[in-house]
């Protein structure tokens, strides 16, 4: 009859399995991470601004403002845009044919105006949240 050494063998599984667990943890991370970096909430136009009026539309085509005022683009300003997901529309000055679909914006010291709008990328912040994979596509 062969003797087994359950010590040693239990330890090479224990050590296995320990590494598995570990490998599947960082792969975790990785992918929380991942996920992690697309944005959600408030953005702040001033984060990266352009210096350019940003209409509030109806569509990504431009064609028809919402009734809401005009945000801003700059260093000094609080206007802010909660946006969902990035969608091509209209190319303005050759700018570009990025837009951002929003569920509300905000112009300092208004009310939001919640509701699907959309914004020009290229005047909102350089097209940022696009390039940087911060917004799935809509």
């Amino acid at each position: 009859m062969r003797k087994i050494n359950i010590k040693s063998k239990g330890t090479g599984r224990r050590a296995a399995m320990t590494a598995a667990v570990l490998a599947l943890s960082a792969g975790g991370v990785g992918i929380s991470t991942g996920s992690a970096a697309a944005y959600s909430g408030w953005y702040q136009l001033s984060s990266h601004p352009t210096g350019h009026g940003v209409g509030v539309y109806n569509s990504q085509w431009g064609t028809a403002k919402v009734g809401y005022y005009d945000l801003v683009s700059a260093s000094w300003s609080g206007d802010r845009i909660h946006p969902v997901c990035w969608i091509r529309g209209a190319n303005i000055d050759s700018a570009g044919n990025v837009w951002y679909r929003l569920d509300a914006a905000q112009a300092t010291n208004a009310n939001p105006y919640y509701g699907t709008t959309y914004v020009y990328g290229a005047y909102a912040d350089g097209n940022w949240l696009f390039h940087n994979n911060q917004l799935p596509e809509c």
